[in-house]
């Protein structure tokens, strides 16, 4: 028998988190007929944390060695053989009614192939944990498709969608493919070539509880990197020179605004960084003087500021 719904979940050295994640899934109103878990050669007690919930419905599978990440988010993937396929990154935890509602929206939309939805902010800072709701952005669900796209990923740049949110028909991953490892925002590239295919669901509700701390992936890569990768995955799929040249423009005041913040944090570096990818990689270059010029600038006015790390970092993750 074809399982249902497949839980698809990448994890390295996150034991605990991951553990919860995968109990999340658990316990949703409607349960997972299975969760698959692909550990990236964890050093920790993952695994052994996985195997002792007991649970038949878990499955774990261990590399031998570290992927460095999209490759076992792949082979979570691949190895979900369910009617429908969620995804969960092992930080995070489902809403309780999260599958239920977005498969029975799937079954009732035929015309869907996925679905997606707001998120709950559990922030980490100081030793406590704040919970904060993300408005939701519409009260009616939000459609996007190829032609809606552009216009979508401009409005909702700062985050265009959450990845643990999203469920899909068994096909749409099957035409969309795989994730691409060139990429470390990878979902975002494979979320726009599955739109360039699949009509696609903004749920006007809560999907999952989104952990917020100095682990998370976005962290790691870096603001102006990732402005730089969204960038490029979007414009790939704008036919449109219109659109080509307003998305250009949106990314520019974005980059421009995370310089600002990153020099009012005091993280001069990073706003460097965002102002060479402005300069150099946004569609057209700036002269290199012009550049220049802006690095000392950026430079003169971070001098002497402190650095702040908080948790609710007001810089885009992308």
């Amino acid at each position: 028998m074809i399982p249902k719904i497949s839980v698809a979940i990448a994890t390295y050295n996150r034991a605990e988190m991951v553990r919860e994640a995968v109990m999340a899934a658990l316990r949703q109103s409607l349960a997972p007929d299975e969760i698959v878990v692909a550990d990236d050669a964890s050093t920790d007690r993952t695994v052994e944390g996985l195997l002792a919930l007991g649970d038949a419905r878990v499955r774990v599978l261990r590399r031998e060695s570290n992927s460095g990440g999209v490759e076992n988010w792949n082979s979570a993937m691949r190895a979900a053989s369910g009617e429908f396929l969620a995804w969960c990154s092992d930080d995070d935890r489902f809403a309780p009614y999260h599958l239920e509602a977005s498969v029975a929206f799937l079954e009732k939309h035929a015309e869907i192939g996925m679905v997606h939805s707001g998120f709950i902010d559990a922030i980490e800072a100081g030793g406590r944990v704040e919970m904060v709701e993300r408005r939701l952005r519409s009260a009616q669900p939000i459609i996007i498709d190829r032609e809606r796209l552009a216009r979508y990923m401009m409005r909702y740049y700062n985050w265009p969608f959450h990845p643990s949110t999203l469920v899909m028909r068994r096909e749409v991953w099957l035409r969309t493919g795989e994730f691409d490892p060139r990429y470390a925002l990878a979902d975002t590239d494979w979320f726009v070539r599955a739109a360039q295919q699949f009509k696609i669901a903004l749920l006007a509700r809560h999907g999952v509880i989104n952990r917020r701390h100095a682990g998370n992936w976005s962290n790691r890569v870096g603001s102006a990197a990732m402005q730089r990768e969204i960038f490029e995955v979007v414009e790939r799929g704008i036919l449109n020179p219109l659109w080509r040249l307003a998305w250009r423009l949106n990314v520019k005041a974005r980059l421009a605004w995370t310089v600002r913040m990153r020099i009012e944090g005091g993280h001069a570096e990073a706003a460097c960084a965002a102002w060479s990818v402005l300069a150099r990689q946004t569609g057209w270059r700036l002269p290199r003087f012009a550049e220049r010029w802006g690095l000392q600038w950026i430079r003169r006015r971070g001098a002497g500021k402190t650095a702040t790390l908080d948790a609710r970092e007001r810089v885009s993750p992308l």
